[in-house]
């Protein structure tokens, strides 16, 4: 039975993956973070080329007999994690770097990973660069925001070193669609021109202030892990068979070392991701549900709504979103749930709506 494929799951196996591509001559959205180096095509000499583009690249030592122990991205990546896990705070995350036209920046939704969209970066087209906006929070010491606008300014500031001016391309799935509409509000004021504003299943802000106070996954926590597992089906193909009776019977520490437990094992985390990952989880989701954020204004520029067809998220057909610009809105029905439409096969009706959502922006 074929291994399943598991993507990157943090910035040091997206890096990984691309120097295993470059030496290899593949594909690097082909290459598991568990396959075999050997039995992708390397052998002696191209390990030793891997190695030494390894300890360049990380600044790490990396000796040919650790790589030779268990020659897999997964493995190397958790080698390089022991040393420092710095690299995963950065707030820019290229998931496709390369073209020469102006770069997407996508936001993630309450769980905070920009690597979930790992697919959507893939269906763009390959001369569309594609860059992950990472959730402050998830990684590292500082605590997550607890003002949607200072969210937005902060990957505004992390934006702008990649791309100085507009106009700018922005989108976002669930709540990283109101961090992105916060961000388009501040660059407008600014005088900059935000062209695309993409909005992959949201709710309006005022559809979430009038919802959030009836939703209780953020205080059953037991529901809460189930929601996010039930994420994992799609993200990354994996049931991590997580039982709420089980969890209901275990104390709140255990919960969370059970959670944990499974994910590992099914591979929705590297094998050395902390306990604390699903803590940082919930805080993100709290930070942005409690903000009971409210746009300053009205967005000048179009909007492109994407609704999925089979969302339970989304309770109306535009979900407010036509309040919230003084343009028309782009109503887009794409196939999948909440989660599902930005996975395969789904996302590639997503990413072809990005593409015409930007050609039709004139933005060169």
């Amino acid at each position: 039975m074929p291994q399943r494929f598991i993507p990157p799951r943090d910035a040091y196996e997206l890096r990984l993956s691309r120097i295993w591509a470059d030496i290899l001559h593949r594909d690097s959205l082909g290459i598991g973070m568990k396959d075999d180096f050997f039995e992708l095509g390397g052998d002696r000499g191209t390990a030793e080329a891997v190695r030494a583009a390894t300890v360049a690249r990380f600044d790490a030592p990396l000796s040919m007999e650790t790589f030779l122990e268990e020659p897999t991205i997964e493995r190397i990546g958790c080698h390089l994690r022991e040393r420092s896990r710095r690299l995963n705070e950065d707030p820019v995350v290229p998931l496709q770097p390369h073209g020469s036209k102006r770069p997407f920046f996508f936001l993630p939704g309450g769980e905070g990973s920009v690597l979930n969209h790992y697919a959507l970066a893939r269906w763009m087209a390959p001369d569309q660069p594609v860059y992950g906006l990472q959730t402050r929070g998830l990684y590292g010491t500082r605590p997550p925001f607890e003002r949607v606008e200072d969210m937005a300014a902060d990957h505004i500031e992390s934006m702008r070193a990649v791309q100085p001016r507009g106009p700018y391309l922005l989108g976002g799935h669930c709540s990283g669609g109101v961090v992105a509409l916060e961000m388009a509000l501040q660059l407008q004021r600014r005088g900059e021109r935000v062209a695309v504003l993409a909005v992959c299943d949201a709710w309006s802000p005022a559809n979430a202030r009038l919802r959030m106070p009836n939703e209780t996954f953020l205080d059953d926590l037991v529901e809460f892990y189930s929601i996010v597992a039930a994420g994992f089906r799609y993200w990354f193909d994996a049931d991590i068979g997580l039982k709420s009776d089980d969890m209901r019977a275990l104390d709140p520490r255990q919960r969370i070392a059970h959670f944990m437990d499974l994910a590992r094992k099914h591979g929705v985390y590297a094998p050395d991701e902390p306990d604390e990952r699903i803590e940082r989880i919930l805080a993100l989701f709290r930070s942005v549900s409690y903000s009971g954020y409210e746009p300053a204004e009205r967005f000048h520029g179009p909007i492109t709504f994407l609704r999925a067809l089979d969302s339970k998220f989304c309770e109306t057909l535009t979900e407010g979103w036509e309040d919230v610009s003084l343009q028309p809105l782009r109503l887009r029905m794409v196939p999948g749930n909440h989660v599902s439409l930005l996975t395969d096969p789904h996302v590639k009706v997503v990413a072809n709506e990005l593409r015409i959502a930007i050609a039709e922006a004139r933005v060169s």
